[in-house]
């Protein structure tokens, strides 16, 4: 465990991971549902899909209103939690990224108390809410990349993940621009219109991806790597992801 990880567990400890109201793409049972084996006991409802087994279909609901819901015993009712994190190279520079997106990890394992909690590298369980850990900063369609992330999903939280001056560029001078993804270098002076461009294609780019979000439902929310944890929990409850324990 990195210490960044373990800072974010500790500051875990007092938050909750708020789960939506309403799935964006099937049932994700009850937050607080306790395991209990194979207890016959049901805590919820969900819609059916191909492949459940049919004794768990509720027969009354579907005949009052032809709607075909399936029975949730208790130990299917906690969600999982799904966290991705971009691993292209551009997420390593500057090394405050890294731990940033380690931090979120952490704070995530601990605030989720109830859920199971996954790192993985690819969408895997069926309903599960996930959150995906990114600078956005690549070419890909954020179409492509969010429908991906959110098929099959409850919900989908889009965490973006920016150093300070990749989000507002120091003051015009002369630098060395090194491409984090190909190793490539060029030395260029950003003057006020190179740096009114700069800022002109962040924000388009940053539109595209709210815009893609949107259009999903799913959640976008902004961090900047070098905020204070408090900066960054505050940013998280604004977004409706986690809120303090009473």
């Amino acid at each position: 465990m990195t210490e960044a990880e373990e800072a974010g567990r500790i500051d875990g400890r007092g938050l909750k991971f708020l789960l939506p109201r309403l799935a964006l793409r099937g049932g994700i049972g009850s937050r607080l549902g306790s395991r209990a084996g194979e207890s016959l006991e049901f805590q919820d409802y969900r819609d059916y899909t191909p492949g459940d087994d049919l004794r768990n279909l509720d027969w009354t609901v579907l005949a009052r209103t032809g709607r075909e819901v399936v029975r949730v015993r208790r130990e299917e009712v906690a969600p999982v939690v799904e966290v991705f994190r971009d691993r292209s190279a551009s997420m390593e520079t500057p090394p405050t990224k890294s731990a940033c997106a380690d931090w979120l990890f952490g704070l995530l394992s601990t605030a989720a108390d109830g859920c199971r909690v996954v790192y993985r590298e690819h969408p895997k369980t069926p309903r599960a809410v996930r959150v995906y850990i990114t600078d956005t900063l690549f070419d890909e369609d954020p179409d492509a990349v969010l429908v991906r992330l959110a098929h099959n999903s409850a919900t989908l939280a889009v965490v973006r993940v920016l150093s300070r001056e990749e989000a507002d560029p120091p003051a015009a001078g002369a630098f060395e621009l090194v491409d984090s993804e190909t190793g490539e270098r060029r030395e260029m002076t950003m003057d006020s219109d190179a740096l009114a461009k700069y800022r002109a294609a962040l924000e388009a780019h940053t539109a595209r991806w709210t815009a893609a979000a949107n259009r999903l439902g799913a959640t976008f929310v902004d961090l900047a790597a070098e905020a204070s944890r408090p900066e960054r929990i505050s940013s998280l409850a604004a977004a409706s992801l986690v809120e303090g324990r009473g």
